[in-house]
């Protein structure tokens, strides 16, 4: 216990056991449908997730919490160093799990996109493209199509169809990096077409529609056609693809392949 230097809690009644260590920074996952009680809202040590999970961990399948572990590595609530505490409940009983997260090895978006954009921007990336599935659920379903890096050549595969409304707005006000932009920077991207982006964050043009070069047409409706543009166009360039599907699910493709899902949050 004493070597855990994150406490990750879950299950049935998560804030329950997230009150026995008032005082350590906690993690606590809700499930579906369930939110923060105004005690847990001033605590200002517990860090609040919000998942769709409808049941909750069982001993007997870990596939929720390695999702759950997966999900706060990628999105910086955790990182390789960590030592974890995982603490749920299901049908009244209390189960503890101990993660070495060093020794599990365990793989995160930002290592594999190191070689082609800024760790920074791919933090804040995912947190931007959680904000959109967030903000859907909340009113309608919404989707998002970012297209980061290599902007030479991805110019080469989009055509402008409406004027570029990010022309015009001061660079300072396009970058990823400051989290005040992010409201800007989101409105934009629920519009349709992409946003298109350099590798160090800044938001170069939106609207854009991708030629998909496996079948020779201009595509970007709906959640087929904003797929297969994130893919074709990682395929023929450098450029990494972040899509948000109306479905809450956030896919990265690199080199024209699925590198890796974020789900169920």
């Amino acid at each position: 216990m004493e070597e855990a230097t994150k406490i990750i809690v879950m299950g049935e009644d998560p804030e329950k056991l997230a009150f026995k260590y008032r005082g350590r920074s906690v993690i606590i996952v809700y499930p579906k449908n369930r939110r923060p009680s105004s005690q847990a809202l001033l605590e200002k040590r517990f860090i609040k997730i919000f998942s769709d999970y409808a049941g909750y961990p069982d001993i007997e399948s870990l596939e929720i919490i390695k999702n759950t572990l997966l999900y706060l590595l990628n999105a910086s609530y955790l990182s390789n160093e960590d030592k974890v505490l995982v603490i749920f409940t299901k049908r009244g009983e209390e189960h503890t799990l101990f993660f070495d997260l060093q020794n599990l090895a365990l793989p995160t978006l930002l290592k594999i996109l190191e070689d082609r954009i800024d760790r920074e921007v791919a933090e804040k990336l995912i947190k931007m493209c959680i904000s959109i599935v967030k903000r859907g659920r909340e009113g309608s379903p919404a989707g998002a199509l970012f297209i980061v890096g290599d902007v030479t050549n991805v110019k080469k595969y989009i055509i402008q169809k409406i004027a570029n409304p990010l022309e015009g707005i001061p660079r300072e006000k396009r970058t990823l990096k400051d989290e005040e932009n992010f409201d800007t920077i989101r409105e934009f991207a629920l519009m349709d077409g992409a946003v298109i982006m350099d590798e160090s964050g800044i938001a170069i043009s939106s609207g854009a529609y991708v030629k998909n070069l496996e079948i020779g047409e201009w595509i970007l409706n709906g959640k087929g056609g904003r797929h297969l543009a994130a893919q074709s166009i990682t395929k023929f360039t450098k450029a990494i693809s972040f899509v948000v599907s109306s479905e809450g699910i956030i896919r990265i493709y690199k080199d024209g392949k699925l590198i890796y899902e974020l789900k169920d949050f």
